[in-house]
């Protein structure tokens, strides 16, 4: 073999393998990357909503409160003129509208805080609620139930 051909072999060999490097290099960063980074996510809040592990919980502590403030109430009743009945009822329902409304902004609050960290796990860009969307964008309804149930 004379020295022209042994230096093209090498060449080659060269070439080669810096190919194949780089190839295997951005195999790597494409595995790296998050496929949702940047884009725009929505999400479904009623189905994370129905689906919250903390709303069975709620719905039985709600429940369990109005049946106590209907037995209180009814013999708070028996006490009370006729005239200032209404007042009691209507006293006992804020009651149990307020407390309502306190379970309820606590599995909100959890959503939101659930939402925006699987966002920034995920790089996206945008997050918005689905009804909001006309086309396109990435459903994120999944991997925010997934989060929530694994809290």
């Amino acid at each position: 073999m004379d020295k022209n051909n042994i230096i093209f072999i090498i060449i080659v060999v060269i070439v080669v393998g810096i190919s194949g490097l780089l190839l295997l290099i951005d195999y790597f960063n494409l595995e790296d990357k998050n496929e949702l980074a940047d884009q725009i996510g929505y999400v479904d809040i009623q189905t994370i909503f129905v689906n919250h592990p903390s709303k069975e919980k709620a719905e039985n502590e709600i429940n369990d409160l109005a049946r106590d403030l209907q037995f209180e109430l009814e013999n708070k009743l028996e006490d009370v003129p006729k005239k200032d009945h209404q007042k009691l009822i209507n006293d006992y329902q804020d009651l149990l509208s307020q407390k309502e409304n306190e379970l309820i902004d606590n599995i909100v609050a959890d959503i939101k805080i659930t939402i925006q960290k699987v966002a920034e796990d995920n790089e996206v860009k945008l997050m918005l609620k689905n009804e909001d969307i006309l086309e396109g964008g990435i459903n994120m309804t999944p991997l925010i139930l997934e989060s929530i149930t694994e809290q």
